[in-house]
């Protein structure tokens, strides 16, 4: 279940469907915000029940009425009629009241919102609001004020913002439950992001080819097109009265929800390039800032350590020579001469120390190219010599064959003559066996030859070479032991290349064994590697190294006199490195082995 759940979440179905959510989201709220705006909509409601509560109550209505008190003790103002409260304002020989002759006891039965000033000290009722109480003040300790707010006049104004409340908090909760799904859904598509079902590996997307910084700043352009966008639904509501939805505020809500969808889908574009950086460990390294900044220090750095010398031991080693002198030279100079003009003309001395070397380890270099390409060149040239003259030999020995068995039918042959015919016959094969392994060798050192790369079975293709070569095993007096597991042993390579590569190993093992003895052949694997070898005791003194065995034409039987052309052992190291493989001889005393590793 957990699999199914792990694979569903990881699907393009779900991270579609992840990513609309935020954009309708986001769009929403923002609708929402708008919609709250347009109905005039006080979001302190969310935040105090009761109106006598309130800022807009006591920063308001209570710091009005003060203001009031003090324009008309202190700058001789006319009092305005029908004000909402019961005020009392006295200096000690004036006095202004709306409630005639009633004392203090009269303000203080409204103790819901009562607010005295008496001898420079202000207090407030036993259940009024406190909250405001230390923001007024005459300037003097000589006046008196008593201020009040009926009990009837905020039941109204209660009434009144306790509609408004019920009109705030749906929007309100509709705001937060969207940005809440939102985040979880944003949460939800970072840590889905670049991962595939049934799949660990974190696969990019198109936008992280670009840089983690380029991504980083394209967030203000989008959030100025975002902010410039919203300026604009000011001209679909310019006529319209506050309070109210008409035509105008309806285009605006779509006008801003539709440009919110579009900016979010930019952004989460953005925002997940970037969490497929951080989750592959590339959001610094694929920084246009990191970049630039690497290939500088890389620029000073190729000065000093010699990569341009990597192919040439002996440059490398006179360049690395040439930053000590200088180094050294440096130091010295710093220690020894005191003022600036001399340690400039020193620099100026080492610059063109250096641009000098350069100049000669350029042309050391170059010398060095042009040698190579000229042994490349004649080596080329040789391997060309070779397939050509081999495939123009091809024919007229061809014709040769032909005829030499054409004169073996014919009648009336002696037994000398045919004696003659069967030698030319023997040795005219054994020319095209020759000239045969000859261009099959030069085709396949020149990297000229095709392949069929395929999956076989290694062990197989033993089993079959050996069975193909019963007939030669059997007149050889030899016995050959195959040590092969049970199981197939699977590779990539070309099995006919392969095949003769075997053939031409066993070959020579059958040519140059000692009569008698065992010829051992042995398929092991060990660490992701598979070794075919052969192995047997030879007829003859091996006093020759491994490498020079595999030299074209060099033969283990100095004397010759078998029918070897030495090119067996050449061809099958060339096929066998063709094919990918490594191909390895080892001589111990008189074992001979052959060892083919893929």
């Amino acid at each position: 279940m957990a699999t199914k759940l792990k694979s569903f979440s990881r699907s393009k179905t779900a991270k579609i469907s992840a990513f609309l959510v935020v954009m309708l989201c986001l769009s929403l709220s923002v609708v929402l915000a708008q919609y709250g705006m347009y109905k005039d909509l006080n979001p302190e409601t969310l935040l105090a029940k009761e109106y006598r509560q309130s800022s807009t109550f006591n920063q308001d209505e209570v710091y009005s009425a003060f203001m009031e008190a003090e324009a008309i003790i202190v700058r001789g103002e006319a009092p305005q009629e029908s004000l909402p409260y019961y005020y009392y304002i006295s200096d000690g020989s004036r006095t202004y009241s709306n409630a005639g002759d009633a004392g203090k006891a009269f303000f203080e039965k409204y103790d819901k919102a009562f607010y005295s000033f008496e001898n420079g000290v202000w207090s407030v009722g036993t259940n009024t609001y406190a909250g405001s109480g230390s923001y007024y003040g005459f300037g003097s300790s000589s006046y008196t004020a008593y201020i009040a707010f009926p009990d009837e006049y905020l039941a109204v104004q209660q009434a009144q913002w306790q509609s408004e409340r019920d009109q705030t908090v749906p929007v309100a909760a509709g705001i937060a439950a969207s940005l809440v799904l939102a985040l979880a859904m944003i949460i939800f598509s970072v840590s889905v992001t670049g991962r595939m079902p049934g799949d660990e590996e974190l696969h990019p997307g198109k936008a992280d080819r670009i840089y983690s910084d380029l991504l980083l700043c394209s967030f203000i352009p989008l959030g100025l097109i975002w902010l410039s966008g919203l300026g604009i639904t000011g001209n679909f509501d310019r006529y319209q009265t506050a309070g109210e939805i008409g035509s105008g505020q309806v285009l605006s809500m779509l006008w801003a929800g539709s440009l919110t969808a579009l900016v979010t889908f930019a952004c989460g574009i953005v925002l997940l390039a970037l969490a497929r950086k951080i989750k592959g460990k590339v959001f610094i390294k694929h920084s246009l800032v990191y970049a630039a900044s690497d290939r500088t220090f890389d620029f000073f750095k190729s000065l000093f350590d010699g990569r341009r010398f990597k192919k040439y031991p002996l440059t490398k080693s006179l360049f690395y020579r040439q930053l000590v002198f200088i180094a050294a030279s440096l130091i010295l100079v710093s220690m020894t001469l005191a003022f600036f003009p001399a340690i400039v003309l020193e620099a100026v001395v080492i610059y063109w120390y250096i641009q000098g070397n350069n100049r000669t380890f350029e042309e050391i270099n170059r010398g060095f190219s042009e040698s190579l390409e000229e042994q490349m060149k004649s080596e080329r040239m040789k391997i060309a010599l070779v397939t050509n003259v081999s495939h123009d030999l091809k024919t007229p020995l061809t014709s040769i064959i032909s005829y030499v068995d054409l004169l073996s039918k014919e009648e009336g042959l002696s037994e000398t003559a045919r004696d003659y015919v069967r030698i030319l016959a023997e040795k005219s094969n054994r020319l095209k066996n020759i000239v045969s392994d000859l261009f099959d060798l030069a085709k396949s050192t020149s990297g000229d030859i095709s392949l069929e790369l395929e999956s076989l079975d290694i062990k197989k293709l033993i089993e079959q070479t050996l069975g193909d070569m019963e007939d030669e095993i059997e007149k050889s007096d030899l016995q050959v032991v195959a040590k092969l597991p049970e199981h197939p042993v699977v590779i990539m390579s070309d099995g006919k290349k392969l095949y003769r590569v075997f053939q031409n190993v066993l070959d020579n093992a059958l040519k140059y064994s000692l009569k008698g003895t065992r010829i051992f052949v042995e398929l092991t694997e060990d660490s992701g590697k598979v070794t075919a070898s052969v192995k047997n005791i030879a007829g003859y003194e091996m006093d020759f190294s491994a490498d020079e065995v595999l030299q074209r034409f060099s033969r283990g039987d100095k004397s010759r006199t078998t029918e070897g052309s030495g090119l067996g052992l050449s061809i099958a190291e060339s096929f066998t490195n063709v094919c990918g493989g490594d191909f390895n001889v080892d001589i111990e005393g008189d074992m001979f082995k052959v060892a083919v590793i893929f």
